[in-house]
């Protein structure tokens, strides 16, 4: 879920404190303006970073980390990251041009003591920045830049709904070369679509489709939805409804339903490809996670479309088996991958 932001930053990362002007490693900027959600090719350090952060740009953190301990009053050159989240929802700013920022928190061990660090990305094409400084040092540079103090007060938001215990992480393997390609959110709603690197919303060939939606009181919401999904399919395609499953909830969702379902259209209407999808609906606490790993064929006879399908599906339902939720304030370890929202 990428916020929207209307601000211009009004002032320049500390000099020294993060890198120059110009692309990240492993940064593609996309056309809508958000920088891509690329899995890392190596993990160096625990937590989110390991798992959003290519290898080159966890090192290049690391570095600057290592360089501050290293010029503090009590030198130390015994530095190593515990863990690191995401500490904010990620911010896209709209004027004058779009501008991606998104913050980390990074916790270290240097010799011996326990120190946190806020990593402040800034992914604009060809001009991104990354700011790296002790979180007890970094209220004069929030002063400075907008964007960075709005990342920093949603991140004290997000510390008490998490000490609540009532948000819920999605754990989402992303493919590697998949880059976003739509996104939108609300307070009610909140939706992000990703598609392989070279391909849009509206031209794709595989997509992975990620929704959160507001809870209603009534039992049965995910299934209800997936219901409503396969008649929708039915009358716009021609084709019988299908059938929607219950999975077993698993431990980190112990407090709703998970449902599964394989939507099929042999031909979607005035074009000649075929759309198939496995959906995934899990009720959390604070929101219905709606997963759809989707992805078009050729048009033609049902019988043969499915019988084309037949690997697509098995490597979607696979996909699928690892998107779960986790609860954050208790155990991570069942996402490794949360969704960078």
């Amino acid at each position: 879920m990428l916020l929207a932001f209307g601000l211009t930053s009004a002032g320049a990362a500390e000099p020294g404190a993060g890198s120059g002007p110009g692309p990240l490693p492993g940064e593609i900027v996309t056309r809508i303006g958000q920088v891509a959600a690329i899995p890392a090719d190596e993990r160096l350090v625990p937590g989110y970073a390991g798992a959003w952060r290519m290898a080159a740009a966890q090192r290049q953190v690391l570095d600057s980390i290592k360089a501050h301990e290293a010029r503090a009053a009590r030198p130390c050159q015994d530095v190593h990251v515990t863990d690191s989240v995401q500490a904010a929802p990620d911010l896209l700013e709209t004027r004058p041009r779009p501008v991606h920022h998104a913050l980390e928190h990074w916790t270290v061990q240097a010799c011996g003591a326990a120190r946190q660090y806020e990593v402040w990305y800034r992914f604009e094409k060809d001009n991104s920045r990354v700011l790296v400084a002790d979180s007890a040092g970094a209220d004069f540079q929030a002063e400075l830049d907008p964007p960075y103090r709005r990342l920093r007060e949603l991140a004290a938001a997000r510390r008490q709904e998490l000490a609540a215990g009532g948000v819920r992480w999605l754990n989402l393997p992303l493919p590697a070369d998949s880059v976003p390609a739509s996104n939108e959110s609300t307070p009610r709603y909140w939706s992000a679509d990703f598609v392989p690197l070279g391909e849009s919303i509206r031209d794709w060939t595989q997509l992975v489709a990620v929704q959160g939606l507001q809870r209603t009181k009534s039992k049965g919401q995910a299934v209800m939805l997936l219901e409503g999904m396969q008649r929708s399919r039915a009358t716009r395609c021609g084709v019988p409804a299908g059938e929607v499953s219950l999975l077993p909830p698993g431990a980190n969702a112990p407090h709703g339903v998970v449902a599964q379902t394989f939507l099929v259209c042999p031909r979607v209407p005035d074009t000649n490809y075929a759309e198939l999808a496995v959906v995934k609906a899990i009720e959390g606490p604070d929101w219905l996670y709606v997963v759809q790993r989707a992805w078009r064929l050729p048009a033609g006879e049902a019988e043969s479309v499915l019988a084309v399908a037949r690997e697509p599906r098995l490597a979607a339902e696979a996909f699928l088996e690892t998107v779960q939720l986790c609860n954050p304030a208790q155990d991570r370890q069942a996402c490794p991958s949360p969704f960078p929202r």
